[in-house]
């Protein structure tokens, strides 16, 4: 029940904040960003005011139209090179013991990049308000829900037994076939794009959001917590909620890139 009503509330704050205005989305996905940024420094042990400074300052560039593109882009493309060199480690199985000079890069590159492209989706062209940022989250939350319910009535298989247990493969599809089909019903909300667009789309989200859910689940098992905080109730903390969007948001923004120049 409280997990339930919890998890309406943070999805009616970021769907209801897009409706309002750019900038009421934008100051939304800061906060909720920033908290999930301090809860992943404390994961690390990296106590250090500068990434919430620094990601305050991108935040603040990118919504006045300062923000260099050369930032822009090499920010992009370190960001996703961290995000695949997690996946790296994750799949051969690798510690995520890092030297202190390497959490510096790995908030920056991994946490605050993805925050800020969190943001910068709100800047994405789209044929309505928010419309790029609003699907994106909506075909995570329909891959990751979908995932949980298909695992948990017919869950057999693991999908990664050593790093989360509860996940199997038949959530996995369960929930690819969701969003799939979501993006299918999206498509008609988006005349803009071509007919693949978004199916191209749910599997990037397909892939990245799980490796997302995975890579967070990885970080708390080797700092021995359970969750990441506790500010949202049945949930965790907001690193715990935003794990998959935060681990996508990279992928969908060089996506939409390229879709762009081949369209």
């Amino acid at each position: 029940m409280v997990r339930g009503f919890s998890g309406l509330l943070y999805v009616a704050i970021i769907v209801s904040s897009a409706l309002f205005s750019n900038l009421a989305l934008i100051i939304v996905l800061f906060i909720f960003s920033a908290l999930a940024l301090f809860e992943f420094q404390r994961l690390l042990h990296y106590k250090s005011p500068v990434p919430l400074l620094f990601f305050g300052l991108l935040a603040y560039q990118f919504y006045t139209g300062k923000l260099n593109n050369t930032l822009h882009y090499g920010l992009l493309a370190l960001g996703i090179f961290t995000n695949i060199l997690l996946a790296f480690l994750l799949v051969k199985k690798k510690s995520f013991d890092f030297a202190p000079f390497q959490k510096s890069g790995l908030t920056l590159f991994y946490l605050i990049s993805s925050g800020y492209f969190i943001i910068a989706s709100t800047a994405m062209e789209s044929s309505w308000m928010n419309g790029i940022t609003l699907s994106m989250y909506f075909l995570i939350w329909t891959n990751n829900s979908f995932a949980y319910l298909f695992g948990k009535k017919w869950g057999k298989n693991s999908l990664f037994p050593e790093v989360s247990p509860k996940k199997t493969w038949e959530g996995f599809w369960g929930g690819a076939l969701a969003c799939f089909l979501l993006s299918l019903v999206l498509l008609n909300f988006h005349k803009e794009f071509k007919i693949w667009v978004f199916p191209l789309l749910a599997l990037i989200i397909i892939i990245a959001s799980t490796l997302g859910d995975l890579i967070q689940s990885k970080f708390k098992r080797e700092a021995n917590v359970k969750d990441s905080g506790s500010l949202i109730p049945g949930h965790g903390g907001f690193y715990d909620r935003m794990d998959s969007v935060l681990y996508t948001a990279p992928f969908v923004n060089l996506f939409l890139i390229i879709v762009h120049y081949v369209s």
